[in-house]
């Protein structure tokens, strides 16, 4: 399509197509660490290098940390069954609470297993690590940097 004008006004037509397609989605939604969950983008790696970890401590965290992805994307999945089961209850005419209830009760339950592997995680981490470390990364959970 480009081929007739010189390299400069390609660049410039490239530049705007894809600047175009930026300004499409807000910038809020353009950022990757937009999920939640840990606020570093690779907090194993993260966590290694502030705390000093040796290999056993980064196998042992590196095996909770996993855990705790596999119950974050479980509870994903449960919110959108959910999703699902209430919207074919609102296609019905009548609807009563407790039908509702039922439906939300996989995601309830997702949360309160979640609760729970946050906590073994962080008892997990808290065991492998020294009484230096384990200062550190209070701060670090404090500070908001690991959020949890």
């Amino acid at each position: 399509m480009y081929h007739h004008c010189n390299r400069w006004s390609r660049r410039y037509a490239y530049a705007s197509a894809h600047a175009e397609k930026r300004a499409e989605q807000p910038f809020f939604e353009s950022r990757q660490h937009r999920h939640g969950g840990f606020g570093v983008r690779r907090p194993l790696r993260y966590l290694s290098y502030q705390l000093d970890l040796d290999e056993r401590q980064r196998r042992h965290i590196a095996a909770a940390l996993d855990r705790l992805k596999i119950e974050r994307e479980q509870g994903k999945l449960d919110k959108k069954k959910t999703v699902s089961a209430l919207a074919e209850l609102v296609t019905r005419d009548d609807v009563s609470v407790d039908e509702l209830r039922r439906a939300l009760s996989p995601r309830v339950a997702s949360t309160e297993n979640l609760q729970i592997v946050i906590a073994t995680a962080v008892q997990e981490i808290a065991s492998v690590l020294d009484p230096d470390q384990r200062e550190e990364f209070a701060h670090l959970l404090r500070s908001g940097v690991l959020d949890l």
